[in-house]
């Protein structure tokens, strides 16, 4: 995007979006709760910050420490595999929901390579469920790799080769390449999750020196078309489209509005310049996400949606108003 107005943030605008995220803070994360919805709340809040509250002794531990010590969630399995761990999928809502997305999840809040897990009494670590998604990741399978690709780029870099389980000789621009031909409209959650992936690996290229050639050329270009799109598609009350990219969706569902904006705000505050995060358009997306979760203040909101919003809300936040994180791969300054 080119010729970006800017203008002065608005007071209101931070407070707001404090607000937001202290209101999905004091909302109770039970041990009872299905492994979905806590792992939602861990992206949501962080690693240091997720707080899970026992149900029986009301007393507060925290969520990835339990889930590192070997407690019991309902929906949480992992598995043995030959080469690592892996996360089982479903039930839905109940289990994870899509190959690789708990670890990629964790992976946006700067999981160490090396945290211990137990599993059925012995220790692993969390490089144990990257080797394994690195290995099972396919071209030729028809397989999600949206969250590998998150994985793989984070912990090995865009320029590892490997041979994975199935004898596939690869080269990290193989995965990127088949993320950029894989439709956005038909992938999960209107694309934002494929769009994230794509995004956060183009930008660690870029950290690490690489240039905007071949597939990362039409990775860019991707994101600029979709942050148009996005912008296209916005409604009058400054809240993105609920049919994502496809149109200008105006659905009242208070849930789908908390769904579909905050996944699209998710990705575009981690895609957008920082003159772009500033823009008109984009505070009031901002602040149409924040007033959305506010007046859910007293109404259940599905973990999925809500905790890809507050995802959202802390990385703008993070970029807007305080220091982004070391890990966190950004666009170039300019």
């Amino acid at each position: 995007m080119t010729g970006v107005q800017t203008c002065a943030l608005p007071i209101y605008l931070q407070k707001r979006v404090e607000a937001a995220l202290d209101q999905i803070d004091g909302r109770d994360l039970l041990t009872t709760h299905a492994f979905w919805t806590i792992f939602h709340g861990i992206l949501g809040s962080g690693l240091e910050k997720t707080m899970l509250t026992d149900s029986l002794t009301k007393k507060k531990i925290n969520a990835i420490d339990y889930i590192c010590d070997g407690g019991k969630i309902n929906g949480l399995q992992f598995d043995l595999t030959n080469d690592g761990l892996d996360v089982r999928i479903g039930p839905q809502f109940v289990g994870q929901g899509h190959q690789d997305q708990f670890i990629a999840e964790m992976a946006q809040w700067g999981m160490p390579f090396k945290r211990k897990f137990k599993v059925g009494g012995r220790d692993f670590t969390f490089e144990d469920f990257t080797r394994h998604s690195k290995m099972r990741s396919s071209v030729k399978k028809e397989q999600e790799l949206s969250w590998a690709i998150i994985i793989i780029a984070q912990y090995y870099g865009t320029e590892i080769e490997w041979t994975n389980t199935y004898g596939e000789k690869l080269h990290y621009r193989d995965v990127v390449k088949y993320e950029v031909k894989a439709s956005i409209d038909e992938a999960a959650c209107g694309g934002t999750h494929r769009l994230f992936g794509m995004t956060w690996a183009y930008y660690l290229h870029l950290k690490a020196g690489g240039k905007t050639d071949g597939v990362w050329r039409d990775v860019a270009a991707k994101i600029e078309t979709y942050k148009a799109l996005a912008r296209e598609q916005q409604g009058p009350d400054g809240a993105c489209s609920t049919d994502y990219f496809k149109g200008k969706g105006r659905n009242p569902d208070p849930q789908m509005r908390i769904s579909t904006s905050g996944h699209t705000v998710e990705w575009l505050a981690l895609a957008m310049t920082d003159e772009e995060l500033r823009s008109p358009w984009m505070q009031d997306a901002v602040n149409a996400l924040s007033m959305q979760i506010l007046d859910m203040k007293d109404s259940e909101v599905e973990g999925g949606a809500l905790y890809h919003a507050a995802h959202g809300l802390h990385l703008y936040h993070m970029r807007v108003f305080g220091t982004p994180p070391a890990y966190l791969p950004l666009p170039p300054k300019k």
